[in-house]
């Protein structure tokens, strides 16, 4: 005779554990809006809010030809 479980898996459990403290993100994927004459890269909503980005604010962009890679700095 099997016994069937009862209650809560406890993988839900462990996503929903509220002790356990996470790392917070440091890369975030976002797809850029291709246009014809710019490429917009959107910045998720909590780190604009904590940045305080503004309309019209300025950025410094560099971009690394051997990395392939463009960097922002407020």
């Amino acid at each position: 005779m099997v016994k069937k479980e009862v209650g809560i898996p406890p993988e839900v459990l462990e996503e929903l554990d509220i002790r356990k403290i996470e790392k917070p993100k440091e890369d975030f994927e976002v797809t850029p809006i291709v246009e014809s004459h710019q490429i917009k890269l959107p910045v998720p909503s909590f780190l604009r809010r904590d940045l305080k980005i503004e309309k019209g604010k300025k950025v410094k962009v560099r971009y690394d030809t051997q990395k392939n890679e463009l960097i922002y700095q407020l």
